[in-house]
């Protein structure tokens, strides 16, 4: 099967966020310590443009990028001046959005930088940690800064009608969280397997036989790119489609096909387009879904729990198992992220 070409691309400067959200599917917290150099990131962005035939739109998320906002807009600033091309939006849960003159400075720095849209994360998960209303400073001053159109708020109906979750008490907001995961607007994967997918009603394993996961692993033409250069599927954190060196490279300085860089981007992509059928995560996941490594796993001991709520739930509760005892690390990485 042909491998899209990667289109779309997150560089994940950051493992650290303020927050440790229910719904986190990269499994970001207060605690981690993982950082982009400013360095790599241009090297990558320069990478995944060459990559494609169609060029690729870079986005920055985390993690929460502005938690070091010094370093944030001078990534910015050299990435326009090194004609990387427009940055596609950054994503931020606004933790930093407590005075509106703050907002607007770093709104117009950001609009100056080459910034198209921000991205607000806002719903019932995000507002335990983060007080409703700096995501309502922030979407309002930045329809003032940059245009409604160019604000993406996620969620629009719970930034208006939402509350601060974290003063509800542990059953109220357990109760909240079921009612919000039933409207499947959440990926099942990280930390969200863990806490909201047991919320919901759910199946029996073998209810997800013959339910291919090609889409989403080889043609989806989304990834993320975390701090450590491991490129992986935009929905599926934790699988490793191949990982890039991190080096500078000259602009124009040709394309992949007549200056190939070893382990640049566009070498994974190409690896990935001419053996995925045999790797033994992304192979038999693209072709069967987590119900083909579920019998690699059951012949291990594995004993599945009585039903998942979706197919990301039983294949992010596989990998965990898988990489509990060590196997498959070259494509279930980073091990951090599989922690409890």
């Amino acid at each position: 099967m042909p491998v899209k070409h990667w289109s779309f691309a997150g560089l994940v400067l950051t493992g650290w966020c303020n927050a440790s959200c229910a719904s986190c599917y990269l499994c970001c917290s207060p605690e981690r310590t993982e950082q982009m150099s400013s360095e790599s990131a241009l090297s990558l962005w320069g990478q995944l443009i060459d990559a494609s035939p169609h060029g690729c739109r870079v986005h920055l998320t985390g993690g929460e990028p502005l938690g070091d906002w010094p370093r944030l807009i001078d990534l910015c600033r050299r990435a326009r001046a090194a004609g990387l091309g427009p940055l596609q939006k950054i994503e931020t849960n606004a933790f930093w959005a407590t005075d509106a003159a703050v907002v607007r400075e770093r709104l117009r720095a950001l609009d100056a930088a080459g910034m198209e849209k921000l991205t607000i994360s806002t719903d019932p998960y995000h507002q335990q940690h983060v007080p409703i209303e700096r995501c309502r400073l922030a979407s309002r001053v930045g329809e003032e800064v940059l245009g409604r159109q160019r604000v993406q708020v996620r969620w629009r109906d719970w930034l208006e009608e939402g509350m601060d979750t974290g003063s509800l008490d542990a059953g109220e907001r357990l109760e909240l969280f079921a009612r919000w995961a039933a409207s499947g607007r959440d990926r099942l994967s990280g930390r969200a397997a863990a806490l909201l997918g047991p919320l919901l009603p759910c199946r029996p394993a073998g209810a997800y036989a013959d339910s291919p996961c090609r889409e989403a692993l080889l043609r989806s033409r989304h990834v993320h790119v975390d701090p450590a250069g491991r490129i992986m599927p935009g929905t599926c954190a934790g699988i490793v489609l191949g990982t890039s060196a991190q080096r500078p490279r000259p602009r124009g300085a040709g394309t992949p096909d007549e200056a190939p860089v070893e382990g640049s981007v566009g070498q994974v992509w190409r690896r990935l387009e001419a053996d995925h059928g045999r790797r033994a995560v992304v192979g038999v996941l693209a072709a069967g879904g987590p119900v083909g490594l579920l019998a690699e796993a059951r012949e291990g001991g594995f004993v599945p729990r009585a039903g998942y709520a979706d197919k990301c739930q039983l294949c992010w509760e596989l990998r965990r198992w898988f990489v509990a005892r060590g196997q498959h690390a070259d494509e279930l990485a980073p091990a951090w992220m599989y922690r409890p």
